[in-house]
């Protein structure tokens, strides 16, 4: 059942089954771009996954901001640092390299997990990432990026803004899935999203489904 509302969310750098199964119970959404830089907020440069191992994160490196203090994601690039292009497809490779769909679906990610990032704001990468995994989930929701209340006037919306910026969202429910790993870690819920597509492809969307439903 589709909620009633604009919802609003932080960035993420490919976010959660949790942040899109949110986008999807919503036909508009609103990804606040804008917000203050917050070194803390490690979600916007950095995703959770699993590998053999257990937990891990890939990890964009971003560029020190002239002004800590008032510099918003708008103003952060994405640093060359490591050469981390390749430790995140290395990564992900070890990770997901055997599950089902990984090589239906690794090149589309290729073109943006590269040098070709590198000084570009990290927030064009992640609205780059958003929409290919928006529409490989068959996401429809309306999305947005910017500030909210410019977004609001701009396109005259009277729908009650549903804001979780800076609270976790508590209205979905974790579904389990198949995963590759499952056998020696367990299910592992709240993964990012490139988990739940690397493992059922196709099949992920009717998952998001019923996390929200």
């Amino acid at each position: 059942m589709e909620r009633q509302g604009v919802l609003i969310l932080p960035p993420q750098f490919l976010g959660s089954t949790v942040y899109y199964a949110a986008m999807a119970a919503f036909s508009h959404v609103i990804i606040d771009t804008s917000m203050p830089f917050n070194k803390r907020l490690k979600s916007t440069h950095r995703c959770h996954i699993i590998d053999a191992n257990g937990d891990a994160f890939v990890t964009v490196p971003i560029e020190k901001p002239e002004s800590m203090s008032k510099a918003k994601w708008t103003d952060i690039n994405v640093s060359a640092h490591g050469s981390w292009w390749n430790i995140a497809v290395t990564a992900l490779r070890s990770a997901y390299g055997r599950t089902p769909f990984f090589e239906f679906y690794i090149d589309d990610f290729l073109p943006m997990l590269s040098s070709a990032s590198v000084g570009h704001p990290l927030m064009e990468l992640d609205t780059r990432l958003d929409t290919l995994l928006r529409r490989l989930f068959l996401i429809n929701s309306q999305v947005f990026y910017g500030t909210p209340t410019e977004i609001v006037q701009k396109n005259a919306i009277e729908a009650p803004l549903i804001d979780y910026r800076s609270r976790k969202v508590d209205f979905i429910t974790n579904i389990e899935y198949y995963q590759h790993r499952a056998l020696k870690h367990g299910f592992q819920p709240g993964l990012s999203a490139i988990d739940l597509l690397f493992n059922l492809g196709p099949e992920a969307p009717l998952i998001l489904r019923r996390m929200h439903s």
